[in-house]
């Protein structure tokens, strides 16, 4: 008896268990990243302009703010809105670019083909943000050492959370100041 008890309660446990680890349905998000890059024409250069993020990404606690802020960031440049591009980077990085500085600088840049893939935090309460980014421009407007019409960029932007704003922001020491990038 004892053990037909025992069997019945096991049998109870592993049910319950089974019932309670069962995932819960999450709606699919609006941006998908695709499983492996893929080159696409140079005609189809820059790619779209809406901010893709990994799947690490999507489940990270900070993802709305930090799709939120890369897309902020990306409709700036491509808009040339000075303003909306100093909303999302701290002041330090604001005061070091006028807006003169800022739409000559992007003048005739058009970024796209933009994926988070990562977030991480730092020792000093901040986080880490590797992003990668198809940039179209003039020849002329390229950085010193890149002579391409296309630039296939990989960044990591340090943010720093801004309590005035409460949001997160990019701060200065940003690898676009020596940032990995090839023609596309």
């Amino acid at each position: 008896m004892l053990g037909v008890v025992v069997v019945a309660t096991a049998v109870a446990a592993l049910v319950a268990h089974s019932l309670y680890q069962r995932p819960v349905a999450v709606a699919a998000p609006s941006v998908v990243v695709p499983a492996a890059t893929t080159s696409m024409p140079s005609s189809a250069e820059p790619g779209p302009p809406n901010v893709a993020v990994t799947p690490e990404v999507q489940h990270d606690a900070l993802y709305p703010q930090i799709l939120q802020l890369a897309q902020t960031y990306f409709d700036a440049i491509n808009s040339k809105r000075y303003q909306e591009w100093r909303s999302v980077v701290t002041r330090t990085v604001a005061k070091s670019k006028s807006e003169d500085a800022f739409l000559k600088g992007y003048e005739s840049t058009h970024d796209g083909s933009i994926v988070v893939y990562r977030v991480d935090g730092t020792p000093t309460a901040g986080l880490r943000v590797l992003v990668t980014f198809h940039s179209v421009q003039e020849v002329a407007d390229t950085p010193a050492g890149s002579p391409f019409p296309c630039l296939a960029w990989q960044v990591v932007w340090p943010l720093s959370f801004d309590n005035d704003d409460g949001q997160w922001k990019i701060d200065a020491g940003t690898t676009t100041d020596s940032p990995q990038r090839e023609a596309c």
